[in-house]
Formats: structure tokens, sequence, C-alpha cells
């Protein structure tokens, strides 16, 4: 069995329920701890974040469980460094990438959010996130008319619906490839990571990392890919999971 140093976790799904729900405190003093802990030399690994969340929600995130190494945001299209306070963006990403968002952004803003079939996620510099807004359309349905609108102007980029919201991302850009990122900038092998995540989007680092598990609220296709499934939901699960890790190692 491999060391286990490094835990990544999904925000939503996981450490919480989703977006405008409340933090379970207990379970983020419990993984805050465990930090403390590890910071210390006194627990095998620490916890940090693989999450869509954009940078400022992340660095509250990572202040609430006191994380101190590098957390994944926007799937990978950034790294926030709480210990110096930095950001890099994804070396995927160029001018050119900029551009295309920027065009991409602007089409959706008038095909759809003008006219109130959907609605952006305020904060992201990357990645763009749609959720419905007065039409009241299903994810599906906000996807299918994304790709109308823009037609041929994805051209590599990712659109996809997840479980609460419509994704758009750079080519290049995803949480497998936020991982590897991570790997390399603490110079630590993906051998010794573990992986928690609940959705889709979250098998791209599950799959890269030693040992991966799942609350059970997560979907099915993640469950039969994960090791281990919480019997708990989001916070709770994410709690039980990391106490069975840590009687492993």
């Amino acid at each position: 069995m491999n060391k286990l140093r490094v835990i990544v976790v999904d925000i939503d799904g996981c450490l919480t329920p989703g977006e405008a729900q409340p933090w379970d405190f207990e379970a983020l003093r419990f993984v805050a701890g465990l930090n403390q802990r590890a910071r210390r030399g006194d627990a095998p690994f620490a916890i940090t974040l693989c999450t869509g969340r954009q940078q400022p929600y992340v660095e509250a995130m990572m202040q609430a469980i006191d994380g101190y190494l590098p957390a994944i945001y926007e799937n990978g299209a950034g790294l926030y460094f709480p210990q110096t306070y930095t950001f890099l963006e994804h070396p995927a990403i160029t001018n050119e990438t900029r551009t295309r968002r920027e065009e991409i952004k602007h089409i959706l803003q008038r095909e759809l959010v003008a006219r109130g079939s959907a609605q952006f996620q305020p904060g992201k510099e990357i990645n763009l996130t749609l959720f419905p807004a007065r039409e009241k359309l299903s994810l599906d349905e906000i996807a299918k008319r994304a790709r109308d609108v823009l037609k041929n102007k994805l051209d590599g980029f990712d659109l996809y619906a997840s479980v609460s919201s419509v994704e758009i991302l750079p080519p290049g850009i995803d949480k497998g490839a936020g991982v590897g990122w991570l790997s390399n900038e603490i110079e630590i092998s993906l051998d010794e990571f573990g992986g928690i995540g609940d959705a889709p989007a979250d098998l791209l680092f599950l799959k890269r990392v030693a040992y991966s598990a799942a609350p059970a609220n997560a979907t099915d296709d993640v469950k039969a890919n994960v090791q281990f499934v919480s019997q708990y939901e989001n916070a709770r699960g994410v709690q039980e999971i990391l106490k069975l890790w840590l009687n492993e190692f």
C-alpha cells in the first residue's frame, strides 16, 4: 500500500451540500483539525480542494478547513497557494484562450442571459458557468441552447451539464489535469494522493489518484468507479472517509 500524503476533495456535494446551502461546521472543524495535525507532522495526510468554484470562494473554504497546500479552483484553471497568498493560471491558458472565452461569453450573454434563459455564476475568470434563470429551464435544455447558439464557436471548449450547472471549459482544462499540475507543483506523486468526489466531472481526478471515495449522494457512475462509498452524504460522508483512511495509514 502506497503512503497517503495528500487528499483532494470537491466542495459542492462533498464538503457542502451545494450552492446556497448551509455548511456543516462540525465536519469542517474535523477537516481543519486534520490539517493542523498534518502541519505539525501528527497526521499522515493533509486535505486540499479540487473544485469548479471560483477563487474567492475557494479562498474562504480553505480558511474554513485551515488548508495549507495549494488548492485547485475553476476545474483546474488555477492554483491558489494559501501560505504565500499567490495564484497561478494553468499553462494551457493562452491569450487566444482568453479571447475565445470572451467571444463565447458575449454570445451567451446576448442569446441566453439577456433573454432570461440562463444566468452566469459571478467571479469566474477562465471557465463559464450557467445556472437556470427566469425561464426555469432544465440544465440539459440550457446546455442544448448554449450549443445551438455557439455553433462552431466552441472548437475545443468543453460544454456539459453537471449535477447543478452547465459548465464551459477551455481546451486542456479539467480536474484531472488540475491534480496532475498540483502533483508537479508540490512534488508529491499521484500514487500518494487520495480523492473524494460526487459528480461525473470528478471522475477525471478520481481515476488519477491512488485512493478514491465518494459520499452517499454521489452519482451512480461515480459510485461505480471509486474504491469506497460512504454511508453518509456530503460533509458527513467526507468525514467518514477521512476517518477510514486515518485508520488505514
